[in-house]
């Protein structure tokens, strides 16, 4: 009988053991959904932070967004550049929170849909780079051509932001596209949220072409932000990993 007994105790040391794993690993898991809730809800702070500054403090001065005259901009900005500098520092701001909202959301819906949410955090690695780039470039450089009021220098700078900034927004809009089809196959994401989610893909894929998309993006990026940081702080439920292969 001591031979049974045996096999019966190893077993019993294997089964809690893999118990213990297991929650270690969920345990894991939770934190970096709760780390991601965080950041997305950050992220739609800082949505509304843009909005405020554009149309509450700089509109008031004749700064009407991208296509506002550089010798107006640097006018404006003479007398503060605050609010530029804390655009700038948003923007920044982006490159993390976006990043650790891609991985919360891979870590809630990769066991239904594994291989989207590695696209979704590549293209959210090279969106959080190209938004880390454009903040640095603006703000190191910002300060120094408003004090020599230096408009073609400017215009040079205002040239490589915009395309940096424009990258982003479009790399970003591919994260949006994945998150929102996952969401939707895996049932890990609300369904009203995935459809946001996809319409602010269009919408973020679409912005380089037609302009006025850029405005759009941020007003329904603070819905899909507040509403994903929310849901990132609840339990997740059962997601479908039936009927069909992983994508």
């Amino acid at each position: 009988m001591e031979p049974a007994e045996n096999f019966l105790f190893n077993h019993n040391d294997v089964n809690q053991l893999k118990s213990a794993l297991n929650l270690k690993k969920e345990i894991k898991m939770n934190n970096m959904q709760k780390a991601g809730g965080y950041a997305a809800l950050i992220t739609g702070l800082q949505f509304v932070a843009i909005l405020v500054i554009q149309f509450v403090v700089l509109a008031p001065l004749g700064i009407s967004g991208p296509g506002t005259p550089p010798d107006k901009v640097l006018a404006v900005a003479a007398n503060s550049t605050t609010p530029f500098l804390i655009q700038f520092l948003i923007t920044g701001l982006f490159s993390i929170t976006l990043l650790l909202g891609a991985l919360a959301v891979r870590e809630r819906l990769q066991a239904g849909a594994p291989n989207r949410m590695r696209l979704a955090v590549i293209a959210a690695s090279i969106g959080s780079a190209l938004f880390l780039a454009n903040g640095i470039t603006s703000f190191t450089g910002f300060s120094s051509i408003v004090a020599a009021n230096d408009a073609s220098a400017f215009r040079a700078l205002d040239a490589v932001a915009n395309g940096l900034i424009v990258s982003a927004i479009f790399a970003f809009g591919w994260v949006a596209l994945l998150w929102g089809s996952a969401g939707l196959s895996t049932k890990g994401l609300p369904t009203g949220l995935n459809y946001v989610l996809l319409v602010a893909g269009v919408i973020a894929v679409l912005a380089f072409i037609i302009p006025i998309f850029g405005l759009l993006g941020v007003v329904i990026n603070i819905v899909w932000a507040f509403w994903l940081g929310y849901v990132l702080l609840q339990p997740a439920p059962m997601m479908s990993t039936m009927g069909g292969n992983k994508s």
